[in-house]
């Protein structure tokens, strides 16, 4: 390698360290420290200075140079070891490309050699000045307009409010961000080193040595990025199923919502009978009792099932779809209690086709309003069916109705119809829809435990 004289160090060396060091902060959305860059920028420049004088070979210097530049972050500012390293990554990837792009042209335009600049400081520093200034109006530019490509300064102000599982999907993006970076700085050094090669400034056998590891370095980033992308996957379906959760508890919520405000009403009903019997108004306590017990009996002999869990869900559609004025029925023709589903898969799967329904049936203007349930058994699986009055759905609509966050509603976050599909394929169901005699009608098959699906 070159040896570097006291006054390239100060005035290449250490000024580089400074820029990639702000460059990299920058990009990742974080603010650093005066006293913390400095020191960064010393430290790097003192460890560039040794391994200059080291036997070795060029182009491996630059990574091992990368290696502790990730530690010397580390120990001074005392942020993760995968933030450190994105953030080194970060500027080193933008500087070495600069560089790589910008040298070769520039001895040509100068006609000075690789080896020429080596060996004069001031050729050294001439060369280095307009890399120097990319850089910094490239900062100044992402400073004035608020540039960054991550944003590390969020994060780190909410760790207290991530979970688990939002813990573990931020690492593994932050494993990911390291893997696309990391083939980005080799490509730049290994660009740099091919040029060194065809210039005979260094020794043959360093682009050769330079290669073999290289493409060991590939080898173990392509191994690591397999890991990193089925990771993140897993997280996905973690996230998907929280969501599925999330929306669970929305219906169980609006359940107890609805038998709230049932008591609150029959508190009140019982007040008022109470009131009538003190007085002695008998007749009119009895024709109260009968006008509330046919008001009442209507929804709860419509959501009359020998399954308890789907039996309250409903009776909550039913007190919602009574609010809305639209009729609401429910036939059920055989037994609840062996259905292949979990209480939570029937109550999302039901619970968001008769939601659609009623917002459906509510949004009608054409006529009678009305969304019917039926389920019944067949040999070898279970139908449900949901149908309500409305409008038929659109060919875009019944394209895309089963993505994730496609929906109609401006309140709504689209994920119902996703997550019935997601329960369907589950248990190797079926689901389809159709608009027919002015319904929208969706049909679930379900097969039966144990009992092989009749097509």
């Amino acid at each position: 390698m070159d040896k570097m004289s006291l006054f390239s160090l100060l005035l290449v060396s250490l000024p580089e360290a400074l820029l990639v060091t702000t460059l990299g902060f920058q990009l990742a959305g974080l603010k650093i420290k005066p006293r913390q860059l400095i020191s960064i920028a010393a430290a790097q420049t003192v460890f560039s200075y040794f391994i200059r004088l080291s036997p070795i070979p060029f182009g491996l210097h630059s990574l091992v140079q990368a290696a502790v530049y990730i530690l010397i972050l580390r120990i001074i500012t005392g942020l993760s070891w995968w933030r450190a390293a994105i953030i080194a990554l970060l500027g080193l990837v933008v500087y070495a490309a600069l560089e790589a792009a910008i040298l070769p042209p520039l001895l040509n335009i100068t006609g000075y050699t690789l080896e020429e600049v080596i060996a004069t400081d001031y050729l050294r520093i001439t060369v280095f000045l307009p890399e120097a200034v990319l850089i910094l109006l490239f900062i100044i530019a992402c400073r004035r307009y608020n540039f960054h490509l991550l944003d590390f300064a969020s994060g780190l102000n909410r760790p207290a409010l991530l979970n688990d599982t939002g813990k573990r999907t931020e690492k593994a993006y932050l494993n990911l961000y390291i893997l696309l970076l990391l083939p980005l700085l080799l490509l730049a050094v290994l660009n740099m080193v091919l040029f060194v090669s065809r210039t005979g400034a260094f020794p043959k056998f360093y682009p050769d040595l330079f290669a073999a590891s290289f493409s060991l370095i590939l080898v173990t980033v392509v191994v690591l990025s397999m890991g990193a992308l089925r990771k993140i996957s897993a997280l996905t379906e973690m996230e998907f199923e929280a969501r599925k959760a999330e929306e669970t508890i929305a219906q169980l919520d609006k359940l107890i919502r609805t038998i709230r405000k049932q008591r609150h009403d029959f508190n009140h009903h019982l007040q008022t009978v109470y009131g009538l019997l003190e007085v002695g108004s008998c007749n009119e306590a009895r024709r109260y009792v009968k006008k509330m017990f046919l008001d009442i009996s209507n929804p709860a002999e419509v959501v009359k099932t020998d399954n308890p869990g789907i039996s309250a869900m409903l009776f909550a559609k039913a007190g919602l779809a009574e609010g809305r004025g639209i009729n609401f029925s429910v036939q059920v023709d055989c037994s609840l209690q062996n259905i292949p589903l979990t209480p939570m898969e029937a109550s999302s799967l039901l619970g968001n086709l008769l939601d659609n329904a009623i917002k459906a049936a509510g949004a009608f203007s054409g006529g009678q309003r009305h969304v019917r349930l039926e389920i019944t058994r067949e040999p070898g699986e279970y139908i449900f069916t949901v149908a309500n009055t409305g409008d038929p759905m659109t060919p875009e609509m019944l394209e895309r109705m089963y993505e994730p966050h496609c929906t109609t509603g401006k309140n709504s976050r689209g994920l119902g119809l996703a997550i019935v599909k997601e329960i369907v394929d589950k248990h190797s169901g079926r689901i389809a829809v159709e608009h027919a005699g002015g319904e929208t009608v969706f049909t679930v098959k379900i097969p039966d435990k144990g009992v092989s699906r009749r097509d």
